[in-house]
């Protein structure tokens, strides 16, 4: 039986550390992206890509509309849909950044 405590004890405090991450930070945050109502009338694929230049995340989104996307990497990121004009921002896990993607001002 006393044996068996620190056993116990051992597997209780290895489960509990599982379950918080023992305190590991994940490294992602959220973006927000609409699609500006004056592009053209049919639905665009907005792709938001890392500052390596890999593509994170990827939605349909039609004009007028918006997509949130969660898991994006932190720092850098380049928004991307179809003739619409990119978009640099920087995501942090402090706020949603947030995105209009326009016909104009490229």
């Amino acid at each position: 039986m006393i044996r068996r405590v620190p056993l116990v004890l051992a597997l209780g405090a290895a489960a509990a550390l599982s379950l918080t991450g023992c305190g590991a930070h994940d490294s992602t945050g959220q973006i927000s992206v609409t699609v500006s109502s004056n592009a053209a009338d049919r639905p665009y694929e907005v792709e938001v890509f890392a500052s390596t230049g890999k593509l994170s995340e990827h939605q349909r989104v039609f004009p007028g509309g918006t997509a949130d996307f969660a898991g994006v990497p932190l720092g850098d990121v380049t928004v991307r849909a179809g003739n619409l004009c990119p978009v640099r921002t920087t995501v942090s896990d402090d706020d949603v950044a947030r995105v209009t993607l326009t016909t104009t001002g490229c």
